[in-house]
């Protein structure tokens, strides 16, 4: 008896010794998961987490490496270089002062509040609108939260703002001058003769022009006519018609009209009405691939880039090549392979 009392133990020990372990909470396993994932973390991974991460050490100051890395579940490798990261990023024009202060010094971690984060932010009546429509307008969008912290600050701007009602907003555009007599030109389908200045060559042309349609742009008033001088549909700049005349001539609208079709493929940055010229860029002036529509770029083993785009005058041209400076030579057409240096000799002999 006494034996079978010993095997009985003896089983009720191996139960306990093989009982299988509680099951984690769903969030803890998770957390676990995440802490061995494999493969570099993701841009928007990174920026999340520095968010909630310099907040917390600004708070603090100066904190061990190690603590940091404990307290974010990070491994001090990812945390380094996040932090290295977070110390070249700011707002302009990005020099020391404008960037964020933290630095890791003998196993510490250092963080200062930025400037311009200690300065009060001043905001515009315009700015405020212009904020308080975007996360409105943001708010709408599929899956967007109906409730978070961007709502709560942006009802609270809202009532700053001057006549915070649920009124229409209404933009008065001032008019420029000439546009009363471009509306009416327009109605009466009547031709006109402007002098019109250009600023990228810093003359005054005279042009025939037949109105086809008047709008606004970012502040401006423009006119899209159809342009005797080019041939072509084009847009000028209200404000820079000196002089406008009728010649007496009316137009038929639909003549005008089955114009924009043909101009479309044929007047543009990549007509064939426009010059082309191709350019080698490099180093400083690497933006002008950038800046400017291409008609194609080859990318070249020592760095530099092959750029061709089309322009509208000379003028405009050696303009471009003195922005340039030296990171930047005409390659075809060979009448242009000299402008820049020309136009620099040009520009040094007015300071002699």
């Amino acid at each position: 008896m006494a034996k079978k009392g010993v095997t009985k133990t003896a089983k009720k020990t191996v139960k306990k010794t093989v009982k299988k372990p509680a099951k984690q909470p769903a969030k803890k396993r998770a957390v676990a998961r995440g802490s061995k994932r494999r493969g570099p973390r993701s841009a928007s991974e990174r920026v999340a987490g520095l968010l909630v991460l310099l907040p917390w050490l600004m708070k603090r100051k100066r904190v061990r490496l190690a603590e940091v890395a404990k307290q974010f579940r990070m491994s001090e490798a990812d945390l380094v270089a996040d932090l290295q990261m977070a110390a070249v990023c700011g707002v302009p024009p990005y020099t020391p002062d404008a960037l964020i202060d933290v630095f890791i010094d003998d196993g510490w971690v250092v963080a200062e509040i930025p400037t311009f984060f200690s300065r009060p932010l001043r905001l515009t009546s315009a700015e405020m609108y212009a904020i308080v429509a975007m996360v409105r307008a943001a708010q709408k969008l599929p899956g967007a939260p109906s409730r978070s912290v961007l709502t709560q600050a942006v009802v609270k701007l809202a009532r700053l703002a001057p006549d915070a009602t649920d009124a229409p907003l209404h933009i008065d555009l001032p008019d420029a001058p000439h546009l009363e007599e471009l509306r009416t030109a327009e109605n009466d389908l009547a031709e006109l003769r402007i002098e019109y200045f250009n600023p990228a060559r810093s003359e005054v042309a005279q042009r025939t022009i037949r109105v086809m349609r008047i709008f606004s742009d970012h502040g401006h008033w423009y006119v899209m006519a159809d342009d005797d001088k080019s041939g072509a549909i084009r847009n000028f700049r209200v404000d820079r018609i000196q002089s406008l005349v009728r010649t007496g001539k009316i137009y038929h609208q639909a003549d005008v009209a089955s114009r924009i079709n043909d101009d479309d493929d044929d007047h543009g940055w990549f007509g064939d009405n426009l010059e082309l010229v191709t350019l080698r860029v490099r180093d400083d002036a690497a933006w002008i691939a950038e800046a400017y529509p291409t008609v194609s770029r080859t990318h070249n083993r020592d760095g530099s880039t092959d750029v061709s785009l089309r322009i509208t005058s000379e003028h405009w041209l050696a303009r471009l090549l003195l922005r340039g400076g030296r990171n930047v030579a005409v390659l075809t057409p060979e009448k242009y392979v000299t402008l820049g240096a020309r136009t620099a000799k040009a520009v040094r002999s007015k300071y002699d």
